[in-house]
Formats: structure tokens, sequence, C-alpha cells
């Protein structure tokens, strides 16, 4: 059987990883399979020969097809067995835009968590049409061994982090909030911030950066400066895929609260690295944290509210038509303390174990099941 894949995989983010993860979890099985990039902005990051020798294939006799673009990059065909759109979003809703219309054309939709497939039955897609398929992952790279950082150190302190995009969604305002108001200055923690947002400078990023932090501590009134407060360690310049490895080796505990995920790679990553991920209970992390097992991570609760998104990648999502999930500071700080106080009694092995379940091998087996299904 031969499958194409579509996809936005040169783009250098996160959703283009996980492309590129899809595509060789395909090329893990029978398949013989071939991809597509369709250019959205002018990144050229490095591609491993692997995906170079995926595209140099022709387009002849394709019997599948998965478009993994944006939906209205979605083209509606008879030519294929199955034509297949894999799509992911954060938003509570589509009724408000055409992606839905985008998707209807499509003879099944596949999705990264079950969340957005409640999502989609809401909005109208017929189940029969949706399935669960999540990202995938090449296990062996949270085995291996990686340096650490020197941050300079003295007090070999507790290190909370973050990794990903700054925007709305993302509520890192509310991550410095709870790191600043349940540790005191003196107690031996760190907030270290990996932040990146595309066609922002470094430098405007530290920026703005400092201002936020300024900013949230001063509203927080605990110490009369906002020198006396613990100080930020922001990494705002662009690193290598494997200086974020290094990154999660260096650090303790991720804390990512945000107010939607399609499926959090970050936070997947450092529960691959016995790293604790503390998430929003809501869209991905729901599916491969363990709820039961805070060695897994932490799913904080919260409530949907009206959305408040000022810096939507399109102006008609995260509209104030949309609720998205705050989640309970209170709670937050909990799993913070908790995972501070309990640094020795966390079994480090559970996240990798847990992380198995999306291997190549495993997701390009279920893919070979759903594709035979009649």
């Amino acid at each position: 059987m031969k499958l194409l894949f579509i996809g936005h995989y040169k783009e250098g983010t996160g959703w283009s990883q996980a492309a590129l993860n899809s595509i060789k979890a395909l090329d893990s099985t029978d398949l013989d399979v071939v991809c597509r990039n369709i250019k959205l902005t002018n990144a050229n990051p490095t591609i491993d020969p692997q995906i170079l020798g995926l595209e140099m294939k022709d387009l002849e006799d394709v019997d599948y097809c998965i478009q993994n673009v944006l939906p209205h990059h979605m083209v509606g065909t008879s030519k294929f067995k199955k034509n297949i759109a894999y799509f992911v979003s954060e938003s509570n809703t589509l009724r408000h835009n055409g992606w839905l219309d985008n998707l209807r054309v499509m003879d099944e939709v596949w999705i990264p968590n079950y969340e957005l497939k409640q999502m989609l039955l809401n909005d109208g897609i017929e189940e029969s049409k949706i399935r669960v398929v999540p990202y995938a992952f090449d296990i062996l790279k949270y085995s291996r061994k990686y340096p650490k950082i020197n941050f300079y150190d003295k007090k070999n302190t507790f290190k909370f982090y973050y990794i990903g995009e700054l925007n709305d969604r993302k509520n890192i305002e509310s991550i410095i909030r709870c790191f600043h108001s349940e540790f005191e200055n003196y107690e031996p923690v760190s907030l270290v911030l990996k932040v990146k947002r595309h066609g922002i400078s470094s430098g405007d990023l530290e920026k703005y950066m400092t201002n936020l932090s300024k900013s949230v501590k001063e509203e927080l009134r605990i110490y009369k400066n906002t020198e006396d407060y613990l100080p930020e360690i922001v990494i705002a310049n662009n690193i290598s895929d494997d200086d974020i490895q290094v990154l999660h080796n260096t650090c303790d505990c991720f804390v990512g609260p945000t107010h939607g995920e399609g499926w959090s790679i970050p936070a997947f990553e450092a529960m691959a690295y016995g790293k604790t991920p503390i998430c929003s209970n809501e869209g991905g992390p729901k599916d491969f944290i363990d709820a039961n097992n805070k060695s897994t991570g932490w799913l904080v609760n919260g409530v949907k509210d009206i959305c408040t998104h000022s810096d939507p990648a399109f102006p008609e999502l995260f509209t104030g038509r949309e609720e998205w999930f705050h989640p309970s500071e209170s709670e937050i700080k909990k799993a913070m303390r908790f995972y501070y106080e309990n640094k020795d009694n966390i079994d480090r092995s559970a996240g990798l174990s847990r992380a198995e379940c999306f291997s190549y091998s495993n997701i390009g087996q279920l893919i070979m099941e759903i594709l035979n299904d009649k």
C-alpha cells in the first residue's frame, strides 16, 4: 500500500516536528510512504535524510493520502481509497469559521486527542469519520545521556521550567505569578523560561519578559521592591533540538498550565525524562499523563471561561465566541510545592514507561489498523 503524506513539516515549529514524527511512524510500517511539504514561511530547518529520501519518491499509484495541513489548504478528492485530514486545534468550537466545511469534504478526520474528538462531534462531524491518532515519538531519544547547562547556580536550586511559544494561550504570566506567590525568595528554587515567537528577535523577547515579570511582581506586592523577588532565567534565543533536550536534563519540573493544547511536545518530553509536567486538565496532556500516577505528571483542574486571546495566528480563531480553559492557580501552586518537597520520592522511570505507548512502532501499528478498517 502506498501513502502520500502532505504537511507543513519544514517550518521549525512544534507542529512541524509532530508532522515529521508522524511520517516516521508511517515509515516504520509496511506502507510505501512518500511525503511532500507545503511551505508556509521562509524557515529552512535541517531535514534528516530519512525524510529527504521519502520526498524523492514518485506519486504514482498512491492508495491513501493524509493532509496534515491548515484546514483551508485541505482538498477533497475521490482519487484515493481514503483522503484523510490530520487536524489539530486548541479551539473548543469551529462553528464560527469555515474550517468545518473543509473537514467535511474529507473521508476521515484524524485528531491527536479525545477532547478534540468530542469538540468535532459537538460541531456536527459524524463519529464514523473521526479517528484518534496520538502524536508519535522517537522513544530511544529519551534514554540518551545529555549534559547539563551551567547556570552558575551556587545554591543548586530546584528548577521549574517552561519551553514553548510566547502567546496568550500559553498562560506564561500565570506560571510567573504562581512561582513567586508560592516560594519565598530565600528558598532554593529557580524558574527557567525558554520562549520563542516567530518574527520577534531574541532581544525584544527578553525585554518583553523583563517587563512582564516586573508587572507581575508589582501586582503581587509580596516584597517592597521587585528586585527582592527571585529572578527568572530567560532563554530567548533560538536553540537546537539537542539543546532543548539538554535543557530538559538540566531542569527538574516542567510547568505548562495553558488554556488548551492539541498535545504539547515539551510537556510530553518532560514526562519522558521524568520531569513531572504540571499541565492543564485539558486537551492532549489528558491523553498521555496518567492522572493516577503523580510520577508521570499533574493535571490541574479549572473552569471554562470566555476566550480573550489578543494575538491568535488567525483572526477568526479564539474570539469571544469561544471558551478556553482557565487552570486553578491555587492547584498549580500546590503541584509546584508537591514536586519540590517530594523531589526524592518520584519514580523518574514512570514517565518513560508511559511515553513508550506513543512510540513510532505503536502509533504506526494503530495507523495500519485504521487504514485497514473498511
